[in-house]
């Protein structure tokens, strides 16, 4: 009888404290995903191409499209590459266009679009600033005072120097190099300081449930060189890799 009493006790307790639980302000967790902002400004080299160059977003729950593109020269071609559009209002739809460029020329920019519904009408517009230049941001990448090429080198370190060409700003600088278990292991140094190459080349090894296996190296050991800079026309974050290559353990 005392072991009912204590078991009806205990279940009392217990749907008592499950029931503050509900009752408590339950917080809502959304998982809605990232839309990639429309594109404002960019940077191509002349006589270049980019079949998604420029990226639009679409209304959700409706079918629309990009239409009326213009550049405004005939130096600057531009057309619609791609495009996703839905009636799905769900939070996981991301409908959006791609505008293609070719430059031709050196100059400045601006492309101008409208973003209609299936009828035509015109809902939103939206414009692109485009430089077109061929300077190039990096100047020169020196390791142990030496231009960097293709060959492989002997030296184990050494003294790494970048220079920018006028108006381009140096961000940061990233050296990435492989363990002896061929995993990535990243640094951050500053310019014109010694860096240790890698001695590692980097590793895929995968087994599978059948017994086969996936393995894959390199007689190199690669130290790859990031430089971050600022752009001068845009005024983005931009990115160049280099490789210094070396025999591997």
């Amino acid at each position: 009888m005392k072991i009912f009493k204590r078991t009806v006790s205990l279940f009392l307790a217990f749907c008592l404290c499950a029931g503050m639980l509900l009752l408590q302000p339950q917080s809502t967790v959304s998982a809605a995903t990232t839309t990639t902002p429309n594109t404002k400004v960019l940077r191509m080299y002349p006589k270049t191409q980019n079949t998604s160059a420029i990226h639009v977003n679409l209304p959700k729950g409706k079918v629309c499209y990009v239409k009326n593109i213009k550049t405004g020269s005939k130096n600057l071609i531009a057309k619609n590459t791609y495009y996703y559009t839905s009636t799905s209002s769900d939070e996981y739809a991301a409908p959006y266009a791609s505008i293609g460029l070719y430059a031709k020329k050196k100059g400045k920019y601006v492309v101008s679009y409208d973003i209609c519904d299936k009828a035509g009408k015109k809902l939103s517009s939206g414009k692109t600033t485009v430089y077109v230049s061929d300077d190039q941001p990096i100047k020169s990448v020196k390791f142990d005072k030496k231009y960097l090429s293709s060959a492989i080198t002997f030296k184990k370190s050494g003294k790494l120097s970048i220079s920018m060409n006028k108006g381009y700003k140096l961000k940061k600088i990233t050296v990435t190099t492989y363990n002896k278990s061929g995993k990535e292991v990243v640094k951050t140094v500053k310019n014109n300081s010694t860096i240790k190459l890698g001695e590692y080349a980097q590793i895929y090894d995968n087994s599978y449930s059948d017994g086969s296996r996936y393995f894959s190296t390199s007689l190199a050991a690669r130290t790859q060189i990031k430089i971050t800079y600022t752009d001068k026309y845009t005024k983005q974050k931009c990115e160049s890799s280099y490789t210094i290559n070396r025999l591997a353990k």
